[in-house]
């Protein structure tokens, strides 16, 4: 996988910045995030930090961090700083994470968290996350975020096929349709026991027809 530089971007000011912490904390209150106690403190495209408390539920033994609560605590910040850099109804899930253990976290003490991009691509995202107690480094944690494209409407799965052809496949491709839809429009007629709904159904039939022949005159000329 190639390892890209994202563009520069203006710093965001500390009033922007803590707006979006605040809209963050918001946005995932009574989430996963909110139970296990986090604080987001910077969100920006290019950088997360969060902090969160060691509580003796957060512990493997008493008095010391469980690790699969500090690689939930990472993969939140990965997976929130993916949200920020997706295109319009795309949605993102993790697909791998590694985790180097370095050091304990312990009951009273508070982890912060560091996140950052070492790659952000259109299908994939690769953050960095540091998490340390006092300048400790406790964990560094590497994750990669798969990008899931958005659904597409019927308009949009039907304008894909004609985008990137030349005007005459267009031409071709929407006769086709329109010859189709004809022979639908005649197999309902056939079921249809109402007499002024069949007419209307066949006549619809010939509409489709007309405009197929129109297309297809046209790319004949």
């Amino acid at each position: 996988m190639s390892i890209s530089t994202p563009a520069t971007s203006p710093e965001p000011s500390v009033a922007a910045t803590n707006n979006a912490a605040a809209a963050t904390q918001e946005r995932l209150k009574g989430l996963f995030a909110d139970r296990l106690g986090m604080r987001f403190l910077e969100v920006t495209p290019e950088r997360l930090r969060a902090e969160l408390d060691v509580r003796e539920e957060l512990c493997t033994v008493p008095g010391v961090m469980h690790g699969g609560a500090i690689m939930a605590f990472a993969d939140t910040l990965g997976g929130v700083a993916t949200s920020l850099n997706l295109p319009p109804g795309a949605g993102t899930t993790t697909i791998e994470s590694k985790t180097n253990f370095l050091a304990a976290a312990r009951t009273g003490q508070t982890i912060q968290g560091e996140c950052v991009p070492l790659h952000r691509g259109k299908q994939t995202l690769v953050w960095q996350t540091r998490v340390t107690v006092d300048d400790r480094l406790v964990a560094l944690v590497t994750q990669t975020q798969i990008v899931l494209a958005a659904k597409q409407t019927p308009q949009e799965v039907l304008g894909a096929l004609f985008s990137e052809k030349p005007l005459d496949e267009q031409k071709v491709l929407l006769a086709t349709l329109e010859r189709a839809g004809a022979g639908l429009y005649r197999a309902w007629a056939a079921n249809e026991p109402d007499a002024t709904t069949k007419a209307s159904l066949l006549a619809a039939a010939e509409r489709e027809d007309e405009n197929a022949r129109t297309l297809e005159d046209t790319h004949r000329a």
